[in-house]
């Protein structure tokens, strides 16, 4: 068969084209009742519940073809809006991870300097503490030479009071001896006249009461 409409039939081939169309007809679901040659009311009425059939497909297929243009057209556009969406989400995502390289490297430079401020605040804090222990230390040697000063001070304030105590009682001793050889001078005149074992006594006494205790 030619695809030209215009030359499917003709007067001398409208058996074979009835024919064909009846089969065809059965193919794609229709009734095969399609009499071209009848003259009775009922084979036409069947040639025409036929051809109203063929309408009906046919309305169908262009409301069919009606619905599928506008879901296309509707996701076609959907599928310009996602586009659009997927565009503004991987430029936003392309902006995340800028940003995201960017507060990286932050962090790794913060992180670096902290950690440098730590070991400086540590090696202050050794040095703060040595520098303490040194004080301490430097302390309790001033406090160890200021209780030997005042035990030296305290030592030389006694020697200087004892030496001053000692000079003192030489110097009364010195003067008893001389009261005692005077005393001695004075008493030797008078022994003379003294007689017994008695007045021996009382001579040793008023030596011995005449001298002072150390």
């Amino acid at each position: 068969m030619s695809g030209d409409v215009g030359t499917f039939a003709d007067a001398g081939n409208l058996e074979h084209c009835a024919k064909y169309l009846n089969q065809t007809l059965v193919t794609f679901g229709f009734p095969a009742s399609l009499d071209l040659f009848a003259t009775d009311p009922v084979s036409i009425a069947r040639t025409c519940n036929c051809m109203y059939a063929l309408l009906q497909q046919r309305q169908r297929d262009i409301e069919f073809r009606e619905s599928t243009n506008d879901l296309r057209q509707r996701m076609q556009s959907d599928i310009s809006r996602l586009e659009a969406k997927i565009e503004r989400m991987d430029a936003q995502l392309a902006a995340k991870d800028r940003e995201l390289a960017t507060l990286t490297r932050t962090e790794a430079k913060n992180t670096a300097a902290l950690k440098a401020h730590i070991e400086k605040l540590q090696q202050e804090r050794d040095e703060f503490q040595k520098m303490v222990i040194g004080n301490q230390q430097v302390r309790t040697q001033q406090i160890h030479e200021t209780k030997k000063k005042e035990k030296e001070y305290i030592k030389l304030q006694l020697q200087e009071k004892l030496n001053q105590v000692l000079m003192e009682k030489k110097k009364e001793s010195s003067r008893s001896g001389m009261e005692i050889m005077n005393l001695l001078q004075k008493e030797g005149r008078q022994r003379g006249t003294w007689t017994g074992k008695k007045n021996d006594n009382d001579y040793y006494k008023m030596i011995v009461s005449s001298e002072p205790l150390l």
